[in-house]
């Protein structure tokens, strides 16, 4: 065993300690300890400064933004308003193109629409049955339209018809009988002048005969053999013949004459009556022209009075649920988003932003109201940036609007994990983020410090 002297700093004291075997000498000297410190230090910002310079942090822009839908939600409204009837649907109710909606009670309205409907079908039917007199028609063509009225405008309808349809037998009638004994009377007289005809030609034919036996018995009568009185009586004979013939002519004339007269007061009947369908169509046309655009304003605004769908649908957004309540002109009742309208992605740009943003741009997609770890995070793509910005009306903030596309295989990876029964709905909150431009992990944590040297080196 050998003994160890350690003297002090000052050299001034001595220590004896007895040295066991495997005892070792420590020396506490603090020079190497920080020579080794500071040689990892620098390695280590070395190393940090090395990885800063190459390794990739690129610039990105977060932004919120919601599920919409594309083309927007179709608003409900009434242009003139009114008392609510009744309504059919309820918030998220689906609902097809043409379905009522609500309806709107208005007793004024249903009773003009009710009291022109009736002016408008009886005046129609009047108007086909003045066409048909006019025409010479032996029946009346009613309106087509007719065929495919409904409820009371369909009975307003047959009453109209039969009402007009009397009118027109009636009429034809008493036409009918009027020429038809104005015809009969010159078929009689046509039937009398053929009998003057024939006994003219009867007499014309005893004249004749008359006048060759005078023609013979002259001859006879110059030599004695027959007496003059013989012959006197033969010419009186004739003379009176020929006196008949020119009655006979004179009845013939008479009566063509009153056969004429007879068919033109048939004609003149006919005329005059068809003239006067002329004048009361012209007096009904004036009539329907009148009518047809208060008819047509009244069923408009009745048809008005049931609210139906713009188109198929969900409800969101309703904003009337009393019955009997007042609606205002104009006043929004409801939202639609359409079925087949696409969802897209509406976001909020910072106005810092946009300059960096860019149409076509890619941008990843996340919906922070599903909270599975296992969710993809979706690629989209921006389809549309606002021309200018806008203003919260609540927060001041400015901002500018972007429209992205989700590509269908990337909805499809969200099916994957939440199932195929899984659907987005608008209205839906996401979180984007846009990458904007390459830089490393020095640029940006020196991008602070040269911003701030930019500033402090411009004169003001």
């Amino acid at each position: 065993m050998k003994d160890i002297q350690i003297r002090d700093a000052t050299g001034a004291v001595e220590l004896h300690y007895p040295a066991s075997r495997g005892a070792e000498i420590i020396d506490d000297r603090p020079e190497r300890d920080m020579r080794a410190g500071t040689i990892i230090a620098v390695l280590f910002f070395v190393l940090f400064l090395g990885w800063a310079a190459f390794a990739r942090l690129d610039a990105a822009a977060y932004a919120p933004g919601r599920l919409t839908v594309s083309g927007q939600r179709q608003s409900v409204q009434h242009r003139d308003g009114g008392v609510v009837g009744a309504i059919f649907v309820k918030e998220g109710q689906h609902v097809g193109q043409g379905q009522p909606l609500m309806e709107l009670a208005d007793a004024e309205v249903r009773a003009q629409a009710r009291m022109y409907g009736a002016q408008y079908i009886e005046l129609k039917a009047q108007r086909a049955r003045l066409i048909a007199e006019q025409s010479g028609a032996s029946h009346v063509e009613w309106p087509a339209e007719f065929a495919v009225l409904e409820g009371q405008e369909q009975d307003d309808a047959r009453e109209a018809i039969r009402l007009q349809q009397t009118q027109f037998d009636a009429r034809s009638s008493v036409l009918a009988a009027q020429t038809g004994v104005l015809r009969e009377q010159a078929n009689q007289v046509q039937q009398t002048a053929r009998g003057y005809r024939s006994q003219l030609a009867a007499s014309s034919e005893q004249a004749r005969l008359i006048g060759e036996e005078l023609e013979s018995l002259r001859g006879v009568a110059e030599k004695g053999f027959v007496s003059k009185s013989r012959i006197r009586a033969l010419e009186r004979a004739r003379a009176d013949l020929h006196g008949q013939e020119g009655q006979f002519s004179a009845n013939i004339a008479r009566s063509g004459a009153e056969a004429g007269e007879n068919r033109l007061k048939a004609l003149e009947a006919e005329k005059a009556y068809r003239e006067r369908a002329a004048s009361e169509l012209r007096d009904v046309e004036f009539s329907l022209n009148e009518v047809l655009p208060k008819y047509r304003a009244a069923k408009d605004q009745l048809a008005r009075l049931q609210i139906r769908a713009p188109a198929a649908g969900t409800i969101v957004g309703l904003n009337v649920f009393t019955v009997g309540g007042v609606i205002a002109a104009g006043q929004k009742l409801m939202d639609i988003v359409p079925d087949r309208a696409g969802l897209v992605i509406e976001a909020r740009i910072s106005p810092e932003d946009i300059d960096d943003l860019k149409v076509g741009q890619r941008a990843q997609i996340k919906f922070s109201s599903l909270h599975e770890r296992d969710l993809p995070i979706m690629d989209g793509r921006i389809s549309r940036l606002s021309a200018d910005s806008f203003q919260d009306e609540k927060t001041g903030m400015s901002f500018y609007t972007a429209e992205m596309i989700v590509p269908p295989r990337e909805m499809a990876r969200i099916r994957d994990v939440r199932g195929e029964d899984f659907s987005l709905k608008a209205g839906m909150p996401v979180q984007l983020l846009v990458p904007l431009r390459r830089r490393t992990a020095l640029q940006y944590a020196l991008e602070p410090l040269t911003q701030s040297l930019w500033l402090s080196f411009r004169e003001h």
